[in-house]
């Protein structure tokens, strides 16, 4: 039992050390972009490369409906992190050292980012009760999400409100270039590990290997997004904060989970469901979508969040933890 949670702590930490390295690069290719969308986009995509990787690697190691099942899972808990741990996280944070509540937002993020957040949730639930995953599926997710960037640049035709000299010299762009490869590969290295380890841990204790994934895969996975979030939010760029959160959840939905669906569908055909794992995992996300609703409401009505709208958000997170193992 204590090598297997020390495995976890290894993996997570070799995929929070690599990700170090693609969020630094992520930063230099997104100097100067406008508030809220470089949070949303640049930011959420480094960070959130870890889901993409343990989806198909699950798949990899699994080779089966079980194997994306348990990605799918990942994705989930990703998702539950992101939207309750991670503002719930920079909130705390900012409080204990500062004293203060969080700088306040633009409310229009959230409910950007919120809207289509839930659009997105309401598209895998349908995918869910038809029975099978489909390729073209996977198509559509990664439509939506080309959709939503698109949105995101067009809203504001000047997306820039720096100048593109920046401060990075050519030798420094060298550098963090190669740290961005080299961040790739162990982020690779250590979701592959912590697969391993949560296969590991589902066989020892007689737990379903989806249930392993989306509480701790969700988790280590998604401690890259909790620090840039954290960061940000004490830098007092709480829109990147939270548009980080919430971008990188729809990523994770939309291209962590409909790329390798993608792909697996063309090669290997659709991966059906079995009646009880249908109702169990539209039950989960339909709480996954209320919960959603009320964490959107929580950022929304509250123009500075602190001490309060963090209690709320991890009690929800837990909440949704708890049904999870009921529903299993």
């Amino acid at each position: 039992m204590i090598l297997l949670l020390l495995g976890v702590v290894v993996s997570s930490c070799v995929i929070w050390f690599s990700s170090k390295g693609i969020s630094g690069a992520s930063e230099m290719w997104g100097y100067g972009w406008r508030p809220g969308v470089r949070g949303a986009t640049i930011n959420a995509i480094a960070s959130s490369v870890p889901e993409l990787f343990t989806t198909i690697v699950f798949l990899v190691i699994l080779g089966d409906s079980e194997g994306f099942i348990s990605g799918l899972s990942t994705i989930a808990g990703s998702s539950v992190f992101n939207v309750f741990v991670i503002p719930g996280v920079m909130i705390l944070t900012v409080f204990l050292k500062y004293g203060k509540p969080l700088k306040e937002h633009n409310r229009k993020i959230v409910i950007r980012d919120g809207i289509l957040l839930l659009v997105v949730q309401a598209i895998i639930y349908f995918i869910i009760i038809q029975g099978a995953f489909k390729y073209w599926h996977g198509a559509i997710l990664l439509l939506v999400y080309a959709l939503y960037i698109f949105m995101l640049f067009n809203a504001n035709t000047n997306s820039k409100f720096e100048p593109d000299d920046c401060y990075y010299s050519p030798e420094t762009r060298r550098k963090l270039n190669i740290k961005f490869i080299l961040g790739v590969i162990g982020v690779g290295v250590g979701c592959y590990y912590l697969v391993e380890v949560c296969v590991e841990i589902g066989n020892e204790f007689d737990l379903e290997i989806p249930v392993i994934a989306l509480v701790i895969a969700a988790a280590a996975t998604s401690l890259p997004d909790t620090f840039l979030s954290v960061r940000d939010a004490g830098q007092g760029k709480t829109d990147d904060a939270i548009s980080n959160a919430f971008g990188s959840n729809i990523f994770d939905l939309c291209v962590a989970l409909g790329l390798p669906l993608l792909i697996y569908g063309l090669f290997q055909g659709d991966i059906l469901l079995a009646d009880e794992l249908v109702k169990s995992l539209s039950a989960i996300w339909i709480v996954l979508m209320g919960l959603t609703v009320v964490a959107l409401l929580v950022m929304y009505l509250s123009n500075r969040l602190n001490i309060i709208q963090s209690t709320i958000l991890f009690i929800c997170y837990f909440v949704m933890v708890g049904l999870v193992f009921f529903f299993y």
